[in-house]
């Protein structure tokens, strides 16, 4: 049991963590606002006292979390000798199954819950963000900017050559992530997305992988996909477009993913409080920053080859092509 000074603090850094999941984004065409939503402030981290005991703590996450994942694990068992930190992966329903079910004491996702998922017991609290890139081939033709309606506009196929956006005149290829992936669930937040039905039209390529490797091998010369920028940034044979005339290191670029942890509203447990108020704190943000440092050198180079699957095909997982 915490003492009740002990719980004060747990409960001050989830209290925190959850006003910011609340914030309601405004609604505009540039999309600016939402992508750019504060990600919780630094709480105090909790006290060795605050860790009593030996403590086993199970996540499963989807693998929009896994390098910070694995950081804070490594941090806070090192901080606190004897806790141990569990964690397997799955899609985002998998894990929050095992929430449910009480087969795991947090899911990591890369996405919001839906208002059904809130009404079933299961309470999120936002840990970061990644900001999500639109990429295309290298050799690409189209050269310019995007903005978020026509970005929409071609997920949804109503805009299918590239001429219409001011290139030249060539078909365009959606490269479709899974219908279960957390960075493309993402994008339904968005106003943009809102006043039509989620979903990609006659000109998409479904990806049977969610993997930003499995992007950029499809991407070819006229193939536009979507990307966790920090994954992208020092790949090969790719390249992230402007949107609005703005980089993904612009706060304006308009797409971001929140991620964020989540259990279920009636488990109290001071070891799901405690690594909670550790992920929120300075600590645990210090760790989340050092992890995203390093993850386009640990994210796999992939090699992007000609474009043969035509729109409507699906691609099965293939592995991946060894760094040179």
């Amino acid at each position: 049991m915490l003492h009740k000074k002990d719980t004060s603090v747990v409960t001050l850094a989830l209290l925190c963590a959850l006003a910011a999941a609340e914030q309601p984004a405004a609604a505009s065409t540039f999309a600016a606002v939402l992508a750019q939503t504060p990600t919780p402030t630094p709480t105090a981290l909790p006290s060795q006292s605050t860790v009593p005991g030996v403590t086993k703590l199970r996540i499963v996450s989807s693998s929009s979390m896994e390098k910070f994942n694995a950081a804070l694990k490594q941090r806070f068992e090192q901080q606190f000798p004897g806790k141990e930190v569990t964690i397997g992966y799955g899609d985002a329903a998998a894990a929050l199954r095992a929430v449910r079910q009480e087969q795991a004491d947090l899911a990591a996702i890369g996405r919001p819950l839906t208002r059904r998922e809130k009404a079933r017991g299961l309470v999120e609290v936002p840990v970061t963000r990644n900001k999500i890139a639109i990429v295309v081939g290298a050799n690409n033709p189209f050269t310019g900017s995007l903005t978020d309606q026509q970005f929409a506009q071609i997920f949804r196929g109503e805009i299918q050559d590239w001429s219409v956006v001011g290139g030249a005149p060539g078909r365009i290829r959606v490269i479709d992530r899974p219908e279960t992936s957390d960075i493309r669930q993402t994008l339904r937040e968005y106003p943009v997305f809102q006043p039509a039905r989620f979903y990609t039209g006659v000109t998409a390529v479904k990806l049977s992988e969610d993997t930003t490797q499995a992007v950029i091998r499809e991407l070819g010369n006229d193939g536009i996909g979507i990307a966790i920028a920090d994954e992208v940034l020092n790949q090969p044979g790719i390249r992230v477009l402007p949107m609005h005339q703005t980089t993904p290191d612009d706060p304006r670029y308009p797409f971001s993913q929140r991620l964020f942890y989540v259990y279920k509203k009636t488990n109290t447990s001071a070891p799901l409080q405690n690594f909670l108020a550790y992920a929120t704190a300075t600590q645990g943000q210090s760790a989340i920053a050092e992890a995203r440092t390093v993850i386009a050198a640990a994210t796999p180079a992939a090699t992007p080859l000609p474009a043969t699957a035509a729109p409507g095909a699906t691609i099965p997982p293939q592995p991946l092509t060894p760094a040179a």
